[in-house]
């Protein structure tokens, strides 16, 4: 198995932006917990017009580097974990979604875009968690 260095709760703030001008701030839980083979990502995202999102990912070892991205049983994609840094992609209905994390101390620093939002639009978000 290989052990993540991201381990924990974190909390923090992000922003997107889409290709309209469009950008909202958000409100960030994120926990990521071990398992026996892999690992679970489950966020919670405020946003500020109230919109709530709440997702979780179970991400399983297929090497000793990469993983499968599974939803509710379902596989969605694939990802990996160099060092400090992990990678992956899903591709839920017709948009592709694409997430870096890069851990630094207590630190978690999330990028990540999506060929289609809500309104069809591409989207990009970046953000900045801290361990708690």
């Amino acid at each position: 198995m290989t052990s993540i260095p991201f381990a924990g709760r974190y909390e923090g703030t992000g922003r997107w932006h889409d290709e309209a001008g469009k950008s909202q701030a958000y409100t960030i839980v994120q926990t990521s917990t071990p398992t026996d083979d892999g690992f679970d990502i489950a966020f919670k995202h405020d946003f500020e017009d109230g919109t709530v999102v709440d997702a979780r990912f179970s991400m399983t070892w297929i090497d000793a580097v990469l993983f499968r991205v599974s939803a509710s049983g379902t596989p969605m994609g694939h990802g990996y974990l160099f060092d400090n840094f992990a990678h992956y992609h899903i591709a839920p209905g017709a948009a592709v979604v694409e997430v870096g994390m890069h851990i630094g101390g207590d630190t978690l620093s999330i990028h990540g875009s999506s060929t289609k939002n809500s309104e069809g639009l591409f989207i990009a978000w970046r953000e900045s968690l801290r361990r708690v």
